[in-house]
């Protein structure tokens, strides 16, 4: 069963009780901000939806007379995909005896990207210039419990561990956001910006993750350290509850079809924009290489 935000509470809560009872018996505590990098697998993120090229409908007004004519296009604005993000947050280390200690942390973790291109579209019936931006993001929030086991020790100089942790993200977050500046013909200082932006979110993918590590004393109380291990994810997820504002207007007389959108089978989960012009179903995980760099201030 998929751990949430109250389970969390009452972890923390048993191990600080757990803490208060061993005071006597002098349980040494660590605390250690860490700062490193994740690289997820992001499945059909990566696949479909970075690379996807953009359908754009719209009306054009010709002079032989005969009214508006639908014209399509298909714009190349690729972004790379998501291969790394940065992720920050802060680790305690219980001592339980002299080679094992239990671990919890807190973690965040962002990764996306952004690409501009100058084309041709229709606006209002006519060609116009216009600058089209395009982005997306995708950050979590997880929290972590495991275990450490000391393999290597050499006292006040080094150590070298093992660890097993289990990773529960309870907050993931998607977002893009599709800009364009459309220059009036008329006036080449005058621009209309229409902007459409989606957010869509997720929750409950547990992860486990197998590391090895090591870390420099400067002092008994202080020392550098880094992990490097695999996460990998125990189920999958969909994004869902998508929120999409756009002001585009009647009279522009455009239609887009994003690389994304609320999927076919009714589901309302977010889906990727296949060949035939309907929305598949698009399930995620965030297996892939973490690396850790660490401040170890213990107590």
């Amino acid at each position: 069963m998929s751990l949430d935000i109250k389970n969390l509470l009452a972890i923390i809560f048993i191990v600080f009780a757990i803490a208060g009872s061993l005071v006597a018996a002098e349980v040494r505590w660590s605390v250690s901000p860490i700062l490193g990098i994740h690289k997820p697998d992001l499945g059909l993120i990566n696949d479909k939806v970075l690379g996807a090229k953009l359908p754009i409908t719209g009306e054009l007004l010709f002079s032989d007379g005969d009214g508006p004519r639908q014209v399509r296009y298909s714009v190349d604005n690729p972004l790379t995909q998501i291969r790394f993000g940065t992720e920050a947050g802060l680790e305690f280390q219980m001592e339980i005896d002299q080679k094992n200690h239990f671990v919890i942390g807190l973690s965040s973790w962002e990764g996306g990207g952004s690409s501009l291109v100058k084309t041709t579209l229709p606006f209002q019936g006519r060609l116009v210039d216009t600058v089209y931006e395009r982005r997306a993001n995708m950050s979590y929030l997880q929290y972590y419990i495991g275990w450490r086991r000391d393999l290597f020790v050499k006292h006040k100089k080094y150590k070298i561990y093992s660890r097993l942790m289990l990773n529960e993200v309870f907050d993931i977050d998607f977002r893009e956001s599709f800009v364009f500046e459309f220059t009036d013909p008329s006036d080449s200082d005058i621009t209309f910006k229409r902007i459409t932006k989606l957010d869509t979110q997720a929750t409950g993918h547990l992860m486990f993750q197998p590391a090895i590590g090591g870390e420099i004393f400067m002092r008994d109380w202080l020392s550098v350290g880094f992990d490097v291990g695999y996460v990998i994810g125990l189920n999958k997820f969909q994004l869902g509850s998508a929120q999409v504002n756009n002001d585009f207007q009647p009279q522009d007389t455009v239609s887009i079809q994003y690389p994304t959108g609320a999927a076919s089978d009714g589901s309302q989960n977010l889906g990727y924009l296949a060949d035939d012009g309907s929305y598949e179903k698009m399930e995620l995980d965030m297996s892939g290489w973490r690396a850790l760099f660490k401040i170890n201030i213990y107590y």
